[in-house]
């Protein structure tokens, strides 16, 4: 949905993509050039301008377009014997294919551009860009990426079926029809992806920062451009679901995508402007989702051009989800059922503090995958930027003191496994497999915005200079903005002699390294695939994490006193299992996990064994609004009653708002029963769908795919029915008991 004041942010985000790309335009080489590497000339942002050349619409403009264009089909592989023919070089000045997913982005730019201008482009053009697309899709049904690796699955399943659809009508070789083949498979991987997804509940490439927006951008291209009714309707409860996930991590008042993060670059954990930030503006048009932040060197915003340009269909009880939650809100989600792998956030009015179970990994064989955000806490403090952030690394080689390549960006090196009960999270790290010699190894804990006001104290030392050395158990507080912060160090492996524990204040960042080894460079044996004769399991470094509203505290040294009386244990068994326990007076949490495989074993809060949902979102209070992913027959939430088939199946209950979703993302048909304070909807047959029931305005609306059976609608006299965006109301009938029943669909 879109209203005049998004569409005028829509035009200014066209504009300002336009005025940046100009300026980066070469004409020596027809390509513009990497914004942060000028040396270099990118295909992704040169198809961008070639978009705003052709929106332009002038004689020059589309011929510039034109030249543009040309010179990007230039960099895509073309000899038949290469292994990745068909795939496009990111850079003008890279030799060869390195990064797989160019040909994705390209073909997506490709497509839109068709899409969009074709009138515009001269035959030459056009046809150039069609034997592209149908040469890239070869390449992309090659590589056939694995469902784990969600943005590129989503522009893989975009791609193949838009373009499939512009290769209607052109016959292969072997008498083939292109178009069917590449839409038929699109559609076979859309369903695979909602099997894939609904296993486990929420979407595997979970809350990232950056990839969430391709996932929404993708998916809702599908359904403004395809053909099919079907697919479109497919697609755009995709998306919903997409930012339905979004909106149960978004805080509000500090801006921020809360934690944890599975991929998230420098402008995430800094909580910097970013591309679903981007994205959130046009929707929201919050100007705090673009404010400058001196945590980061600069912004990663990226694809205005495209943001502005895309048919979004965020719906409204989503944008309101955005805009206010009832706090404290908590949510769980299972991103990875096979492994273990799940996601805790928890969001008060001044923090939002967000901890995930295990390492991120994608692929049919788990891999460990860059960029991972394990734990991230976001609160209030004054002045600019409004807001400060602590993160979690592990790293070799003190390297957040090298200016490496991707430095900025600090990946995370470790393996995680980690627990979180609202404001008490226990972080762990071990190595990961490592074949290279290295002088240090450490979990670093990083805290984004100190000032000359910040309390910080290590046990009862009020700390003023550092660097200083803290002693395992020493608690850590800090006194910042509108929280308490404590972090307790727990001891460390020692691999060397004396591995220290240090503290030290640079500027904004409050830093405690905890450290397995530092020393010469040194090969351990015992690491270096994690397995073999030398494996004992893996090295201990953990802390724990508790963080309070300054209101619930008279001052810091109430708080110093409550930390203090805690109670911390942490025992390793002879066969390797580590359990860190904290207990408080506002409560306990603990982790049994693996040394040897980095596993949680067990989770415990408040002494009640914790089972991991699928998902569910919503205020402690269990009041507004509430969402779950569940496979229960029946499904209970707030004063909605759900009966169903076994399958996965969303449901979302306000109560305030008199509101209902449910969301059915499977082909075979169930009978259904939604009951709520609004009336009762009653269908037959609902195969892949949803169901909307909105009190306020009187309107139940549904839709799915293929024959539905009889709707029957109950307790809902004023109430009118829409079918597939059709007004049926008069077309019901009587059907005894108070009720009414439509007939005629399939």
């Amino acid at each position: 949905m879109t209203g005049p004041d998004e569409e005028q942010r829509a035009r200014d985000l066209h504009d300002e993509g336009a005025r940046l790309l100009a300026s980066l335009w070469d004409d020596a080489v027809a390509m513009t050039r990497v914004a942060e590497h000028p040396s270099h000339h990118g295909a992704r942002g040169t198809l961008a301008y070639a978009g705003t050349l052709l929106r332009e619409g002038t004689a020059a403009s589309v011929a510039r377009a034109e030249r543009a264009i040309e010179a990007v089909l230039a960099l895509q592989e073309t000899r038949p014997d290469d292994a990745h023919c068909g795939n496009f070089r990111w850079t003008l000045e890279e030799e060869t294919v390195s990064d797989l997913n160019g040909v994705e982005f390209a073909v997506e730019e490709l497509i839109s551009l068709l899409h969009a201008f074709e009138p515009r482009l001269g035959a030459a053009v056009v046809a150039g860009v069609r034997d592209a697309i149908a040469l890239g899709l070869e390449e992309i049904e090659r590589l056939d990426v694995h469902p784990s690796y969600t943005n590129i699955a989503l522009t893989d399943i975009c791609n193949s079926i838009l373009g499939g659809e512009l290769l209607a009508g052109v016959i292969a070789d072997d008498g083939e029809s292109l178009g069917e083949r590449y839409v038929s498979r699109g559609a076979r991987r859309l369903d695979d992806w909602f099997a894939f997804t609904s296993r486990s509940g929420a979407p595997h490439e979970f809350n990232s920062p950056t990839y969430l927006a391709v996932d929404i951008e993708r998916m809702a291209s599908l359904a403004a451009h395809t053909a099919d009714a079907e697919i479109a309707l497919k697609a755009r409860i995709a998306e919903e679901v997409l930012w339905l996930h979004v909106a149960t991590h978004y805080h509000a008042a500090l801006a921020q995508i809360a934690g944890p993060h599975s991929r998230s670059y420098f402008d995430g954990w800094t909580g910097a402007g970013g591309y679903l930030k981007l994205l959130l503006w046009r929707i929201l048009g919050d100007d705090a989702l673009r404010r400058p932040t001196p945590y980061a060197r600069r912004s990663r915003e990226e694809a205005q051009s495209a943001i502005a340009a895309d048919t979004l269909h965020c719906p409204a009880y989503v944008i309101d989800w955005m805009r206010e939650k009832r706090m404290p809100f908590e949510v769980h989600e299972t991103t990875d059922v096979e492994r273990g792998v799940d996601i805790t956030t928890y969001l008060t009015a001044n923090y939002a503090l967000g901890t995930a179970s295990r390492s991120y990994t994608v692929g049919a064989q788990p891999e460990p995958w860059p960029a991972f955000n394990s734990t991230l806490l976001f609160f209030r403090r004054e002045g600019q930027p409004g807001y400060g952030t602590l993160f979690a690394r592990y790293l070799s080689d003190d390297r957040d003191r090298a200016d490496t390549p991707r430095a900025e960006d600090l990946w995370d090196e470790g393996t995680f496994v980690g627990a979180q009960h609202r404001n008490r999270a226990i972080v762990a790290y071990g190595l990961t497999a490592r074949m290279r010699a290295a002088s240090s190894y450490k979990l670093s804990v990083r805290m984004l915005g100190i000032g000359p006001d910040t309390i910080v104290y290590a046990g009862d030392r009020r700390v003023d200079t550092t660097p200083i050395a803290i002693e395992p158990g020493e608690p850590i507080v800090i006194a910042e903005g509108d929280v308490y912060v404590a972090i307790l160090p727990l001891e460390p492996t020692d691999m060397g002699s004396g591995a220290p524990i240090e503290l030290r204040i640079d500027g904004h960042s409050l830093v405690l390294d905890i450290y397995n080894y530092l020393g010469p460079a040194k090969q351990f044996w015992e690491y270096r695939s994690l397995a073999g004769p030398f494996f004992k399991g893996n090295v201990q470094n953990a802390f724990v994490l508790d963080v309070g509203d300054r209101a619930d505290f008279a001052d810091v040294d109430a708080f110093r006193r409550y930390v203090a009386a805690a109670h911390v244990s942490d025992v390793t068994s002879d066969d390797g299992v580590r359990e860190i326990a904290y207990a408080t007076e506002g409560g306990s949490i603990a982790l049994r996990y693996s040394l040897g495989t980095m596993a949680p074993l067990a989770r415990t809060y408040d002494g009640v064994a914790y089972a991991p949902p699928m998902a569910r979102a919503g205020a402690l209070d269990g009041r507004g609004m509430q969402s779950t992913v569940s496979r229960d027959t029946m499904v209970g939430l707030g004063g909605a009653r759900l009966i169903a088939d076994q399958s996965a199946k969303w449901l979302v209950a306000d109560d305030d708002a008199q509101r209902y979703v449910f969301v059915h993302p499977h082909d075979e048909t169930t009978p259904i029963w939604l009951e709520t304070p609004c009336g009762i909807v009653e269908c037959d047959a609902f195969g892949f769908g949803r169901i909307e029931i909105d009190g306020a305005a009187q309107v139940i609306s549904v839709e799915a795919n293929g024959a539905i059976g009889a709707i029957r609608i109950g307790g809902a006299d004023g109430a009118r029915l829409t079918v597939n965006g059709v007004d049926v109301t008069a077309a019901m009938a009587v059907a005894g008991e108070g009720r009414r029943e439509f007939h005629g669909v399939g």
